[in-house]
């Protein structure tokens, strides 16, 4: 193909310019600048039609320069590719930029500028030497038509070809445009270009650009797949290179053939020096026979990769824990080679032998029997094992209420931490992990430390809670610190916590277990005394006298656990000192020193009970020893501890039994209730021995007592009633008070008096005969009967006047009269002995009894009582009525109730009324 070239003669370019873009005026300087531009107005071209081109600064302009013909070109500044392609559809033969090229360009295209002949190359030779070697080569003339091309180029336009003189490339061939700016550059520098460049529909093309006489020649190659190819390459050789893993190739010999920077790096040695070496230069001879047997597995297809551990040697001798990942490498021509990555796994090893040493921490924790044992631990886990810098356990006190530190390793000294001071009180109270926001802090400020300002960022100082116990606080050596060192630090955390759950489960349940034994041991000791009270009650109740009771007791008390020796001691008031009644086991001299030093032992316990009349307990007899004497000569013996009771019925005085025991504390409160209770079952079986005994004895102590005291209720009545006063009987009552039958002899008795006298609750006058008057007296004090009582006196008689109370008391041989009197001169101010004398007892037989009341009984009465009692008269509920008892005896109802009363009133006068009287 031959392109013609008819380039204007003229030294000029005749330019229209069309158009009201804002970039019109700048394109008018350029033309008028410019020597080679002649600029005429838009109404002259449009009727003459005789510029060489039109130059529009519109869309519109261009739509109407196209109809009217010639060379349109578009000038626009920074055109979009939708800008671009508006003005093309609208008829622009090409569109240029509105620079200082812009009349130079006018001037290419027009033909004012001509080419060095000598610099130019023949349109027809360039396209046939193309066609040869069937090149995509085209020739374009000035104003960018197509003028000829080769068949390959067809291939590469993938479009109709334009007719020739029809259409610029440009604005036929759209993909081609973004080559347009470099052809520009081609001819106005009037030397041929190279360049790749990318086409609007994605295709990678080489091109090659030659200027011409008369226009351009174009080489283009499709280089789409050959860039994708490299730029693959170059990527995976930027990938290679920049990973942090070592990547390495050999051949079936193990011979290295290419190895990236991070095997360099690794090694220590140079690119030159590992490139065809041996591999063993850096793996042991075993590990290269272990690789060469995976590779043979995975060309046989039994293993698609291998893995080995092994030990890379680096060029300064040293060693270097990795891992290696390879697989086989099958060529064209049979042989085969291996690829395969290295990795450096020191700190994995590093953080698997940290997680071991942790491991083996954490059942040291698991082992320790203390909190502060656990903070030890703690404290050399973190320091030796993690390699924090600086670390603070510290543990709760609650009885101050602040956080102590128990053990730390850092510059300076731990502070406690109380409310309010700082992220460490925060971390605590919230049960919160707090980041620290200082690396560097002496161990004085810690109380000040605070939160990091970005609680999110990847921190290594941190506060950990411990639970209820604590926290655990940790500054890091920063960019030092080792892989996953916080991670690594709430796991020691988390076991000292669950340590120190173990210690508090621990301390608890052997504080369970020692209450659980010391109950068990008191509930031993308690059966034992049980038992020994049970074998002391039987013994009390087979015992005839006060010495075997006392005796019986003492000897099987020293049967009981801990007891070494116990006695029963009572006060004599002439000696004025306790004397021992009875004692059993080791007592070793004891009761001889309280005997010939009584001033020394008046602290003894059994003196304190004798005098207090309440129980004394020592619990330890070691304790003030150089105050007591008693207490040495008790240690001197190997007595731990001592229990006194006192020994009383009502407020009658036995003395006191008193136990040693040869352990300190050996007497609870269990005991001392059961050493009580058998201080009081031992006076009552006592006493009842001693009234046991005087009902066997002949001769009865009879003594005679004068009362004055106005505490006496009696002595108040006898003295309002003006008269004398006879005691019938007294009755206590359930409630506390006491109901007297009185008789009152020789005067009128005035009911509203006496219920008016102090302590009387009422008065009820009973029956009146002659001259005396039986009376129902109810009292709220404590009587003088009753009060005799208690003291063991039976009273005989009881006679009351306005002047004094006489009474006649019966005591057991044996008896005390001496504490007698003073004990009722303590509830009877002014009380006197007025007899004492000793008279024979007289002694009843059943029979005797029996035929005594029978004569006192008429044959009726008799009858009566009888047919009563057998006929069920007094069962309850009766049995029979008294009419139907007076229809068998054949009387009248009211005869035998006359009749039966008077028998019944015969036999309680034998019965309940005291010798020679009888009542009314």
């Amino acid at each position: 193909m031959t392109a013609e070239s008819t380039p204007s003669q003229s030294a000029e370019v005749r330019v229209s310019l069309l158009g009201d873009g804002p970039h019109t005026t700048h394109v008018r300087e350029l033309l008028l600048a410019d020597t080679r531009t002649a600029l005429g107005d838009a109404a002259d071209v449009e009727s003459d039609g005789r510029a060489d081109c039109i130059v529009c600064t519109s869309i519109e302009a261009t739509e109407r320069a196209s109809g009217i013909g010639g060379l349109v070109l578009a000038v626009f500044p920074d055109p979009d590719d939708e800008t671009v392609e508006r003005a093309y559809r609208a008829g622009a033969d090409d569109v240029l930029p509105p620079d200082d090229t812009l009349p130079s360009r006018l001037a290419w295209v027009t033909g004012v500028t001509e080419l060095d002949a000598a610099d130019t190359v023949a349109t027809t030779d360039l396209v046939d030497s193309a066609a040869a070697f069937d090149d995509a080569v085209c020739v374009l003339d000035r104003r960018w038509r197509l003028r000829s091309a080769t068949t390959a180029f067809d291939d590469v336009v993938r479009e109709t070809e334009p007719a020739p003189g029809d259409q610029t490339l440009w604005r036929a061939w759209a993909d081609a445009r973004a080559v347009a700016p470099r052809c520009w550059e081609s001819v106005l520098s009037e030397s041929a270009a190279a360049f790749e460049e990318t086409l609007d529909d994605g295709r990678r093309v080489a091109v090659r650009t030659v200027p011409l006489r008369d226009g351009l020649a174009i080489r283009w190659r499709d280089v789409t797949e050959e860039t994708e190819t490299r730029e693959s390459l170059d990527r995976y050789e930027r990938i290679l290179e920049t990973i942090d893993d070592g990547i390495y190739t050999l051949d079936e010999n193990f011979l290295i053939t290419e190895v990236n920077d991070a095997v360099l790096e690794m090694t220590g040695y140079d690119r030159e020096t590992l490139i065809g070496a041996h591999s063993t230069i850096l793996a042991d001879e075993s590990v290269i026979v272990e690789a060469s047997d995976v590779i043979q597995d995975i060309l046989t297809g039994e293993l698609d990769d291998g893995r080995l551990d092994a030990e890379l040697e680096t060029a300064d001798g040293g060693t270097i824990p990795v891992e290696t990942r390879f697989s086989a490498l099958s060529f064209s021509d049979g042989s085969h080679g291996s690829v395969g990555v290295v990795r450096d796994i020191s700190d994995r090893k590093r953080y698997e032998q940290t997680l071991t040493a942790l491991n083996r921490s954490a059942r040291e924790l698991f082992e320790s029997q203390t909190k502060p044992a656990v903070a030890e631990t703690v404290l050399d886990t973190a320091t030796q094992i993690l390699e924090l810098e600086s670390v603070v356990v510290y543990l709760y006190d609650e009885a101050v209420g602040r956080l102590r530190p128990v053990v730390w390793e850092g510059e300076g000294t731990a502070p406690a931490i109380g409310p309010g001071d700082g992220a460490l009180w925060t971390c605590f109270v919230e049960a919160e992990t707090v980041h620290l926001g200082a690396d560097h802090t002496p161990l004085d400020e810690w109380d000040t430390l605070a939160a990091a300002n970005d609680p999110t960022a990847d921190r290594e100082s941190v506060a950990i809670p411990l639970g209820k116990h604590g926290v655990l606080a940790t500054l890091s050596a920063g960019e030092d610190a080792p892989r996953g060192q916080s991670t690594l630090t709430h796991l020691l955390a988390a076991n000292a916590e669950a340590a120190l759950d173990r210690v508090d489960r621990s301390v608890e349940l052997e504080r369970r277990r020692g209450e659980l034994a010391e109950r068990n041991d008191e509930l031993t000791n308690l059966n034992r005394f049980n038992e020994l009270l049970r074998e002391v009650n039987r013994v009390l109740v087979e015992s005839d006298s006060r010495e075997e009771i006392e005796r019986a007791v003492c000897e099987r008390l020293v049967d009981g656990p801990s007891i070494a020796f116990a006695w029963v001691g009572t006060y004599d008031r002439v000696a004025e000192t306790v004397v021992p009644h009875a004692w059993a086991g080791e007592e070793r001299g004891y009761l001889d020193r309280l005997a010939d030093d009584p001033d020394a032992f008046a602290t003894e316990p059994s003196v304190l009970t004798i005098d207090s009349g309440e129980t004394t307990l020592v619990d330890n007899v070691g304790a003030e020893i150089r105050d007591h004497q008693w207490r040495r000569d008790a240690l001197d013996r190997q007595f731990g501890s001592v229990a006194s009771v006192p020994l009383q019925y009502n407020d009658f005085s036995y003395g006191a039994l008193t136990v040693y025991a040869t352990e300190p504390n050996a007497f609870d409160d269990q005991t001392r209730l059961m050493f009580e209770e058998l201080g009081v079952t031992t006076a009552n079986a006592i006493n009842g021995a001693e009234a046991k005994e005087s009902l066997h004895t002949e001769s009865l102590i009879e003594l005679g007592v004068r009362v004055t005291s106005p505490n006496a209720p009696l002595l108040r009545l006898a003295q309002t009633v003006g008269g004398e006063i006879r005691l019938e009987g007294s009755v206590p009552q359930a409630g506390g008070s006491t109901l007297l039958y009185l008789t009152v002899t020789g005067t009128e008795v005035d009911l509203d008096s006496l219920s008016s006298v102090l302590a009387v609750e009422h008065v009820r006058d009973i029956v009146t005969r002659d001259d005396e008057t039986l009376l129902e007296v109810e009292l709220t004090s404590e009587a003088l009967p009753s009060r005799l009582a208690e003291l063991g006196g039976v009273v005989r008689t009881l006679t009351a006047t306005p002047d004094a109370l006489d009474v006649v008391v019966e005591l057991t041989p044996g008896s005390d009269v001496r504490e007698f009197v003073e004990r009722l001169q303590e509830t009877f101010p002014g009380t006197e002995l007025s007899a004492k004398r000793t008279r024979e007892r007289s002694i009843e037989t059943q029979q005797s009894f029996r035929a005594r009341l029978r004569e006192s009984l008429t044959d009726r009465q008799f009858e009566a009582l009888r047919t009563a009692y057998f006929s069920g008269y007094f069962a309850w509920p009766r049995e029979r009525t008294a009419s139907s008892l007076a229809e068998s005896l054949g009387v009248a109802q009211p005869t035998f109730a006359r009749h039966l009363r008077v028998a019944e009133r015969k036999l309680l006068d034998e019965l309940l009324a005291e010798d020679g009287e009888r009542r009314l």
